[in-house]
């Protein structure tokens, strides 16, 4: 098995390995297709291998709402192979992707059976709740240049150095895209986005997102966030 599920796998003693591998299945996604929907009622967990996807929730309107994105070595579905119920996002593919998919009975007896599978599912759900955590915050407490400045940011560490040290993605989000992620309207972003271009601080063109200064992004985001942790507390 590959990438996208190699912490998991890590985690499982050699046998129980081996036997998970066999028990896992290859699925293929095409650029917007969605590989689960809202409320169905499947409980299986996926790793993806390949691509990337968007998890969303639509309004009663249809308003967009994009919860966060996932690329090659995330995992997805854990909430509804641990309590059986049904899924509260749809999956989006954004680009061709591949996923290895498992059953929640064998996701369950694995863990059940390996104490380090345990704490990789632990560590992981640990990690959700912090980044919920994060997103909660900004969208309480921060305006829109400064949300847009942490979701960059969240971009420009998931994204992998080139050779040159510059950060740079090739399939960044679009103006509408990120707007959903951070609650506003592609308007704003696209304003944004251009004032941060003549700083220097970012290249954007089509889908190609380039950070020319990533610590000077690193510093508006500290700006926005410390100073809001340094106001008095509420009395």
């Amino acid at each position: 098995m590959e990438q996208g599920s190699n912490g998991f796998l890590a985690s499982l003693p050699p046998e129980l390995r081996k036997q998970v591998q066999g028990q896992m299945r290859i699925l293929r996604a095409k650029r917007g297709q969605s590989l689960l929907g809202r409320g169905t009622a499947s409980t299986d967990i996926y790793f993806v291998l390949e691509g990337s996807f968007n998890v969303i929730i639509y309004s009663a309107s249809g308003r967009e709402v994009s919860l966060r994105a996932l690329s090659e070595g995330d995992t997805f579905g854990e909430l509804a192979a641990v309590d059986g119920l049904p899924r509260t996002a749809a999956v989006v593919a954004q680009r061709d992707a591949r996923v290895a998919a498992l059953r929640r009975e064998d996701f369950l007896a694995a863990v059940r059976a390996s104490p380090d599978t345990a704490l990789w599912l632990a560590r992981l759900l640990t990690a959700k709740v912090r980044d919920m955590n994060e997103r909660l915050f900004e969208l309480s407490a921060l305006n829109v240049q400064a949300r847009l400045h942490c979701e960059l940011l969240r971009i420009a560490k998931t994204t992998p150095p080139a050779a040159n040290g510059r950060r740079e993605a090739s399939e960044a989000p679009t103006h509408i895209e990120l707007a959903n992620r951070i609650g506003t309207h592609r308007e704003a972003v696209t304003r944004e986005m251009g004032v941060l271009a003549e700083r220097g601080i970012i290249e954007f063109e089509r889908r190609r997102l380039a950070f020319l200064d990533l610590s000077r992004l690193e510093q508006l985001v500290g700006q926005a966030v410390g100073d809001l942790l340094e106001l008095p507390p509420v009395r």
